[in-house]
């Protein structure tokens, strides 16, 4: 039986290139929309943070990161019916070739990212120089937010790898017609999306960049291996869940009402080398259940 590719489903529908400039400025202005309940709610909390651009005043609330993060659940949306009223095709071809989504790959792939993460943040908690850290359990506050991650980080990190890895990555390959080529444009694409992340702006492009394009490169990689974004997915999700609830400093990206804080954080080329490792290990884990790397 033939296999179906996850890459040249992009030849599918309409896939003239006007068609996903439209898709991408509907999309845009979809997420845009989507922001306005924060940005009211900016405006009645500290108007202020509307005209120096540092909103963490506002969004390290709990009602502030569920703001936050619905203009992703907008843009999610967004892109469905992109991919259906404007190209013409099914939303599971920029999802998956198998014949629908692959739950268990997901939950497989969140949970051994989960495992992975943990690690690395033990290993680093226990041979770093951590006296600033603290645990700052606060139930009442804590709790709420959980139940923000686990419900609205998956529209977040959904919208972005059908973004990157699911629409972009497919538009590449039709451009360029090398799925190598797609998964390197798409990665560093994805990490030039966060440059104006806190923790690029704090610890410099040369040590924060990498972190993020290595990630974008790992995810697209995993993507074309195994045919569709359910491992992806699922390493996405864990990631900024588990990041959500763990861990937060002045340099996060959404400073949450985290287990634990650390006023004055520090990064190094051993981040990057962590996640490079985190990504070889799930890929041999994931691999080994799902054989997805084929042999020549």
């Amino acid at each position: 039986m033939t296999k179906m590719n996850f890459l040249k489903q992009a030849y599918t529908g309409k896939n003239q290139w006007y068609w996903y400039v439209l898709s991408l400025l509907v999309i845009f202005i979809a997420t845009q929309i989507g922001s306005l309940p924060l940005v009211g709610y900016i405006f009645l909390k500290d108007p202020a943070a509307l005209t120096t651009g540092n909103i963490n005043s506002v969004t390290s609330t709990n009602l502030g990161l569920a703001l936050m993060l619905l203009s992703f659940a907008v843009g999610f949306f967004a892109i469905f019916l992109c991919v259906k009223y404007i190209h013409g095709k099914r939303a599971l071809d920029i999802v998956t070739a198998r014949p629908k989504m692959d739950w268990g790959r997901f939950f497989f792939g969140a949970g051994i990212w989960a495992i992975l993460s943990i690690l690395t943040f033990a290993l680093t908690f226990l041979t770093g120089d951590n006296g600033d850290i603290t645990f700052q359990f606060e139930p009442s506050k804590f709790f709420v937010m959980l139940v923000i991650a686990l419900l609205m980080f998956p529209f977040q990190t959904s919208f972005e790898e059908l973004v990157f890895r699911g629409y972009l990555m497919q538009w590449a390959y039709i451009l360029f017609k090398n799925k190598w080529a797609a998964i390197i444009l798409t990665g560093v694409l994805f990490g030039l999306m966060h440059s104006a992340n806190p923790e690029v702006e704090d610890f410099g492009m040369l040590l924060a960049m990498p972190q993020y394009i290595l990630m974008g490169l790992l995810l697209g990689y995993i993507a074309v291996q195994d045919n569709g974004l359910e491992l992806s997915l699922g390493i996405h999700a864990a990631n900024n869940i588990l990041s959500a609830i763990t861990f937060t400093s002045p340099s996060s990206t959404l400073q949450t009402h985290a287990l634990f804080a650390d006023p004055t954080p520090s990064a190094s080329g051993w981040d990057t080398l962590f996640i490079l490792i985190s990504g070889l290990l799930f890929i041999w884990i994931t691999n080994r259940k799902y054989r997805f790397i084929q042999r020549s």
